[in-house]
């Protein structure tokens, strides 16, 4: 039996649906991460988990009791907001200790597990600063070992790493899940940043309009997209329009522009117009007349660690991306091949039931 269940959680407001019947199972000790634009459920679903907000219909289920209508502080759950909702006329100490004054534990008790929680997140040695001096990263901190402190069964995150700056954002993402690691505590994360969710969670639920669209590990929501939705939104891709047809060898291809690919699977996809998604750094940028196809370069643009292009292709406006080995390679108007592997393509429809892949060209 799975530690948390959402089963068919659905909110409504009015004429507008916010939660479309969710279903969610959640093994204990899992951080998952509910992933998706402004408006598409994910800070709803959280507030009923955390009962702040009543459910339409469906049903909360943890460790098999029935959470559903239970009132938020009789759940137990850590919770670390958004703005992390500091007092900020406590302590570091008295900030961290108050949930456990509220539940009258015994002060040795208070101190030993407040002790603990600072040591926790590295911030024993700021026990008696006030909010206000403390830099956001501390701040995050501060808010994560009060949630942490009682103990709670489910750990809920509200975006708790908006408010930073890009670097320090990276580096309390490692933190955070060391943390949770070491801890053990089952979280669910909400957020809108796609590489935060990646690279933190067991697993993504990938939301839009209410509905998950893609419950999988980070790797399969990137990889194997479900959906032209979750392939567009879950890192940058290129998708070309298409025309599944029949091939010269009796075998179903797809039309790009002129260029005929063949399909495995294709029964699956049924005839009609497709989309292809290619991830940007499965394209490699060659000599002209080297490629699948050629083209020239619109853009460039310097990113760091890459270079990023913009190719205008008879296939259609192709993002690639090329590894910073130094000087680039290949100037705005050059001319240019795209080449792929076969592996590199998903065949997708809208709400398709797989994701296939393509074969070479013919």
């Amino acid at each position: 039996m799975s530690f948390l269940t959402l089963d068919s959680l659905t909110k409504r407001y009015g004429d507008t649906t916010a939660v479309d019947t969710l279903d969610l199972s959640i093994e204990r000790g899992e951080f998952v991460s509910l992933l998706g634009p402004s408006g598409c459920g994910k800070t709803t679903t959280l507030q009923m988990i955390a009962g702040f907000a009543l459910p339409s219909a469906g049903r909360i289920v943890m460790d098999g009791r029935d959470m559903t209508d239970l009132a938020p502080n009789a759940r137990g759950f850590g919770i670390v907001f958004q703005s992390y909702a500091l007092f900020p006329h406590m302590t570091v100490t008295e900030n961290v200790g108050f949930g456990l004054e509220m539940r009258k534990i015994t002060a040795p008790e208070r101190r030993r597990r407040i002790r603990q929680a600072l040591g926790l997140v590295r911030l024993d040695h700021l026990d008696d600063r006030y909010p206000r001096e403390l830099s956001g990263g501390q701040r995050q901190r501060v808010a994560l070992a009060r949630a942490l402190v009682i103990e709670p069964p489910l750990l809920l995150l509200d975006e708790p790493l908006s408010n930073l700056d890009a670097k320090l954002r990276e580096e309390m993402q490692l933190e955070l899940r060391n943390i949770q690691r070491n801890v053990g505590t089952t979280t669910l994360m909400v957020t809108h940043d796609q590489g935060e969710a990646l690279s933190m969670s067991d697993r993504v639920v990938v939301m839009d309009q209410g509905r998950a669209m893609q419950i999988a590990e980070p790797f399969r929501a990137y990889e194997e997209p479900a959906d032209i939705f979750v392939s567009t939104f879950v890192g940058k891709t290129n998708l070309l329009e298409g025309q599944v047809a029949a091939g010269t060898n009796g075998q179903p291809c797809v039309d790009l522009g002129g260029q005929r690919l063949d399909l495995f699977g294709a029964g699956m996809v049924g005839d009609g117009p497709v989309r292809v998604s290619i991830r940007p750094e499965r394209l490699e940028m060659t000599a002209c007349r080297q490629g699948l196809v050629d083209g020239r370069v619109q853009t460039r643009q310097f990113a760091g660690d890459h270079w990023l292009y913009q190719i205008d292709t008879p296939v259609g406006l192709l993002l690639a991306t090329c590894p910073n080995c130094g000087p680039a390679s290949f100037d705005v108007g050059d001319e240019v091949g795209v080449r792929w592997t076969p592996d590199s393509m998903r065949l997708l429809k809208d709400r398709p039931k797989t994701t296939l892949s393509l074969g070479g060209m013919s």
